[in-house]
């Protein structure tokens, strides 16, 4: 049903200028395509108190966490987004679309020394995570979701998919939570960091001097009709990231800059003289075009895409007929 979507969106997307600071280089991506679905993002429904998020329970439970929307619109939380606070710091396994009620969250763990309550609700986090780390548990939620979504196209799962209880959906959407925290402890090592309680954000606030330099050169550089970036690091792709429309897109950037710093800050090597990042856009598009894609319905509101090719991987979703989002990473070896 929506698996053209992909395609249809990827042509839609124009080379920017691309920017670069030491070995990071994004190259903006620009948009004139509108869009009819409205939503909030989780920094403005939290600020206007509308979106409350806590644990499932007194108790807690390290892969869910319980959000309240009080609407009047969905809030979408983006892939790798922090939420820090309550028992412990989590990040989202996946971009969702929380309807206005109330909605169970799968999340992972990253900050593995606590379990005790620091607040009561959580808050949002100044990052998103870096894409090595998203990259670390997409392969684990794409092997569990799909392996659901085949079983489904098998006709062995409930008639009704769509309607199926959305505590149970949310589980297809768990990550290896021991390679998270695997790449956490990577990070924390590399940055230095001493956090008392093993916390990502304790990481990424001891390289903030570092990384302050770094972003300094993509400050206010994004163009107007952006509605993603396209990631170099020693000019080797990292990730692509979308969001439409190109205003919400704008809001979010900040965060995905600093977790696009911390990649920059964590891996070594100097971008190649011959570098072009333009040219290796029309390869990535070309490729992310001709991905096979298999659909699935979301943890909360929408369809959650799968799309895989020899060279990359990624997720997309898609709600009321139109795709709002998608993320591409190199492809790992299973």
């Amino acid at each position: 049903m929506y698996r053209h979507k992909v395609k249809e969106a990827i042509g839609t997307l124009r080379l920017g200028t691309p920017l670069s600071e030491g070995s990071l280089c994004i190259l903006p991506l620009e948009s004139t395509t509108r869009m009819k679905a409205r939503y909030v993002l989780l920094d403005q429904a939290i600020e206007r108190g509308t979106l409350i998020i806590t644990e499932v329970s007194d108790a807690g439970a390290v892969p869910y966490l319980q959000a309240v929307n009080k609407g009047p619109w969905p809030v979408l939380i983006f892939d790798g987004e922090e939420l820090v606070g309550a028992k412990q710091n989590r990040i989202v396994n996946a971009t969702i679309l929380v309807d206005v009620g109330t909605t169970v969250l799968p999340v992972s763990c990253v900050e593995q020394g606590r379990w005790s309550h620091r607040t009561e609700a959580f808050g949002s986090g100044t990052y998103a995570s870096h894409p090595s780390l998203r990259l670390a548990k997409e392969r684990q939620v794409r092997e569990r979701s799909m392996a659901e979504a085949r079983r489904r196209e098998a006709g062995e799962g409930p008639a009704g998919a769509r309607m199926e209880a959305q505590h149970i959906r949310v589980q297809y959407f768990m990550a290896d939570q021991g390679q998270v925290w695997d790449e956490v402890a990577r990070t924390s090592r590399r940055l230095g960091s001493d956090s008392p309680t093993m916390a990502m954000a304790d990481a990424y606030d001891t390289g903030k001097r570092d990384l302050d330099n770094t972003l300094r050169a993509f400050e206010s550089s994004l163009p107007a009709d952006a509605v993603a970036t396209l990631v170099f690091v020693g000019g080797t792709f990292v990730c692509l990231d979308m969001l439409r429309p190109a205003k919400r897109f704008a809001l979010l950037y900040p965060k995905l800059l600093r977790g696009y710093g911390v990649e920059a800050l964590l891996q070594d090597g100097a971008t190649p003289k011959d570098f072009n990042p333009e040219s290796s856009a029309l390869r990535l598009f070309a490729d992310i075009t001709g991905a096979q894609v298999e659909e699935q319905p979301a943890a909360a509101l929408g369809y959650d895409l799968r799309l895989e090719t020899k060279r990359v991987s990624g997720s997309a979703l898609a709600w009321q007929d139109e795709l709002i989002q998608i993320s591409v990473f190199p492809r790992v070896a299973a």
